[in-house]
């Protein structure tokens, strides 16, 4: 009989297949769990981004989603806040005309998501927005004092839009051989605004008396106004009465030269009949009256008419025009001595 055949040589080599598929499963379980106590997952969300850190150093960005990388035991997932930040400062500052006041201002900003700006910002300033606003309000209050000394009380209360500007003008401008500060944070300036300028109470009332006299001095513009408006149309009103008179005494200056010149035709016909023949002139008169009067016509003559020059007119139209006068006087006679 063979020592193959024997019932312990099949038992020994039974329990070597099982211990071998135990230590399989046991390896694999060992991996598993040490993929998973070494698994790096993380949830980046819209306005953020994950800066990918193995060892110290970004190898890479990641964008909106998700992380999952096992077996990274020396990578560390640094989350990003690139949304739109706002900072409020409050300073006591002073103007360039010597006068203290307090300004409240508002700068907004948000950090550049480019993959290079947010590896050096992490180099630099790391990714905490609390070390960001540090930083920020440093160079925010420098640019205010420098702003301050640039205006005037009265401008900056007049001009905020300008403060303002000239705010982001520091922040964003070049110093000799260094980067602006935006740039040495890696952001970008979205807003500045001045929210309120608070004076001190001598100045207020100072500034309420230039309110009222500046109300003073408009009303008294708008009276002269007035005034020299009502001056202007009252010398037109002369002026168009003056035309009116000239134009009126123009005319009776013409009507009168030609009632004069009428009255002296007048009496020169009335001279030349006269002269030629009183008795004929008396008759053509009488003709006259009594052929207006015919057929029953009644005439209404004005009073002030000249009646020699309307008979002489109607004369004209048919025979020879005989212009009537009144009878002559009669002439005494010569009484002889």
């Amino acid at each position: 009989m063979s020592q193959g055949n024997s019932p312990s040589g099949k038992s020994k080599s039974g329990g070597g297949a099982r211990l071998s598929v135990l230590g399989v499963i046991l390896l694999i379980v060992v991996i598993v769990g040490i993929g998973l106590s070494t698994m790096k997952f993380a949830q980046i969300n819209e306005g953020e981004r994950g800066l990918i850190v193995t060892q110290g150093r970004v190898e890479g960005v990641q964008e909106p989603g998700i992380f999952f990388r096992p077996f990274a035991p020396f990578t560390n997932i640094e989350v990003v806040n690139i949304r739109r930040q706002t900072r409020t400062i409050e300073q006591n500052v002073a103007s360039s005309d010597k006068q203290l006041y307090d300004i409240d201002i508002q700068v907004d900003y948000s950090r550049i998501a480019s993959p290079e700006a947010l590896q050096s910002s992490y180099g630099e300033i790391g990714v905490d927005d609390s070390q960001l606003n540090a930083f920020l309000d440093g160079f925010i209050n420098d640019a205010l004092k420098s702003a301050s000394t640039q205006f005037t009380l009265d401008q900056a209360l007049s001009d905020r839009g300008g403060f303002a500007d000239r705010i982001r003008q520091f922040l964003t401008s070049k110093a000799e051989g260094q980067r602006s500060p935006v740039e040495q944070l890696y952001v970008r300036l979205e807003a500045v605004k001045v929210l309120d300028i608070q004076v001190g109470e001598q100045y207020a009332q100072l500034l309420a008396e230039k309110a009222n006299l500046e109300v003073q001095i408009e009303t008294e513009q708008k009276r002269r106004e007035q005034i020299q408006a009502q001056q202007s149309n009252n010398l037109f009103q002369a002026e168009q009465e003056a035309t009116v008179a000239l134009t009126r005494e123009r005319g009776q200056t013409a009507a009168a030269l030609e009632a004069a010149s009428r009255e002296s035709q007048v009496r020169a016909i009335q001279g030349r009949y006269w002269r030629e023949n009183p008795e004929l002139f008396e008759l053509r008169q009488r003709e006259l009256m009594v052929e207006m009067m015919k057929n029953g016509n009644m005439w209404f003559i004005d009073p002030n008419t000249d009646l020699t020059l309307l008979l002489n007119q109607m004369a004209g139209s048919g025979s020879a025009a005989v212009v009537p006068q009144p009878a002559p006087q009669p002439v005494a006679p010569e009484v002889t001595p």
